[in-house]
């Protein structure tokens, strides 16, 4: 580790400028993840006409190559010496991965012409969108671990990184559906590669504001540890119970994540038959609301533990996804906007409860590992952490993309269109998969418990 860009110990108080340039890293994976997860298979399946349970299968594979890949950037950025730290030289790499292959993912219905046969072209693209992915996100998250050991630091950093998650969230999930109507329609092939080249553009915008702002960040240097494999290092990780409970709370919480993401977009064009202009209503609700929950969430922190402020987030958002079962194609524009942005509201005061505790409960944990190992395995648990994400994000597609096969989903109907039985289907991934799921969340995190042996980590 060199002088010239690296601080000598870990920082009590976290430069303003570094928290922001930090945190705006996250509206770039926000906004590339969840332009993948609400659009993707609708495109594969109406534009590209791709069977609803091939389409789910081939995002499923490629997310699980993308999950296993996770580990291994742990091990490679912890092992990493550079004149820009360990995690750094993958910032950049991520960021130029990133925003070509979002662009590429929605140009398939160009390329597949040119390049046949078309499944092994889908199935490369998608893998080099899910690498991408991994080789930015995995340092990215292991950074904050880095830069300082204060508690209330490292919650401000993920307040920070709360509110960008937020506008990634609604770029992705209802300004790009929306950018659709504007371009072209749900179904142009043209509308898609308009809207995901101007969303690549910020997505490396604010990958590469991260890489240039964390410049002269604490980077805790290479140690020589126990010659351990990548597969005795998972075991010994899996001996961590808190953390193990932890992934296990946030890998039911990112299959509910995936499989609504996933279906929003066939829930407002076939179970309500709105047009996806309605659908910023409902993202610019739930994220204004978490920008205004997370400050609350914040203080009220200092009053709560964190385990505690998780239960309640989680139980909350069982019902918010009981609440569609109260909406209707009959309702009129205004009753539609109305119920979204109080169901959007709702949902998204609790969301900043889960988001702000369950990333500080992910530092603590890791915290611990190190008081009872005596090692540093920041980028081994970030990667662990994130395969699980990951996993739960895998699974999402694939259960998706079977039940609209097994509910009648026609692609060669417009979605306006559709029987019945596939509405039944839609309804069905939109509210009981991400309730029961929730509901596993709430049991994980019910069990969790920290061992008090680390100075400075509230009871929890």
């Amino acid at each position: 580790m060199t002088a010239l860009n690296q601080s000598i110990a870990p920082q009590a108080n976290v430069p303003l400028h570094q928290r922001i340039t930090w945190g705006f890293g996250s509206l770039g994976t926000i906004t590339y993840l969840n332009v993948f997860t609400a659009l993707a298979m609708y495109y594969l399946t109406f534009v590209l006409k791709v069977d609803e349970a091939l389409a789910g299968t081939l995002i499923t594979a490629a997310r699980l190559i993308d999950a296993f890949s996770d580990p291994l950037m742990g091990w490679v950025t912890d092992h990493t010496r550079s004149r820009w730290g360990r995690r750094r030289p993958y910032l950049l790499l991520g960021a130029v991965i990133c925003a070509a292959s979002l662009p590429a993912v929605f140009s398939l219905h160009g390329m597949s012409d040119v390049l046949p046969p078309s499944t092994v072209l889908v199935m490369a693209v998608l893998i080099a969108y899910s690498l991408g992915f991994t080789i930015f996100n995995v340092p990215y998250l292991t950074i904050p671990v880095e830069m300082t050991t204060d508690r209330m630091q490292r919650l401000s950093l993920m307040s920070y990184r709360s509110v960008f998650m937020m506008v990634g969230a609604a770029l992705g999930a209802s300004v790009a559906p929306a950018m659709l109507e504007f371009f072209g329609g749900d179904t142009s092939a043209s509308a898609f590669q308009i809207m995901a080249g101007t969303l690549g553009a910020v997505v490396l915008v604010a990958m590469l504001t991260t890489f240039l702002g964390t410049r002269g960040a604490y980077s805790a240097p290479v140690e020589t540890q126990p010659k351990l494999s990548i597969g005795k290092q998972i075991r010994t990780v899996s001996k961590n119970t808190p953390f193990v409970l932890l992934i296990g709370a946030k890998c039911t919480q990112f299959v509910a994540l995936a499989v609504t993401g996933g279906t929003v977009v066939y829930m407002f064009t076939v179970v309500l038959k709105q047009p996806l202009t309605l659908l910023p209503w409902l993202a610019v609700s739930t994220s204004l609301t978490i920008l205004v929950a997370i400050p609350f969430w914040k203080w009220f922190g200092r009053s709560i533990t964190k385990r505690r402020g998780v239960l309640i987030g989680a139980g909350a958002e069982i019902f918010a996804h009981l609440s569609w079962l109260l909406v209707s194609p009959d309702w009129s524009r205004e009753a539609m906007i109305a119920f979204l942005v109080v169901r959007g509201a709702f949902s998204g005061f609790f969301a900043g409860a889960i988001l702000l505790y369950s990333q500080a409960m992910w530092l603590d944990t890791i915290d611990y590992d190190q008081e009872r190992t005596g090692l540093r395995r920041e980028g081994l648990y970030t990667s662990v952490y994130v395969f699980v994400e990951r996993l739960g994000y895998s699974l999402g597609p694939i259960l998706l993309g079977f039940i609209l096969k097994a509910g009648g989903l026609n692609i060669n109907l417009d979605p306006a269109d559709q029987p019945a039985s596939a509405a039944t289907a839609i309804l069905f991934c939109m509210v009981a998969i991400p309730a029961i799921a929730q509901v596993c969340m709430v049991l994980f995190v019910w069990f969790y418990r920290l061992p008090e042996i680390i100075k400075g980590i509230s009871k929890i």
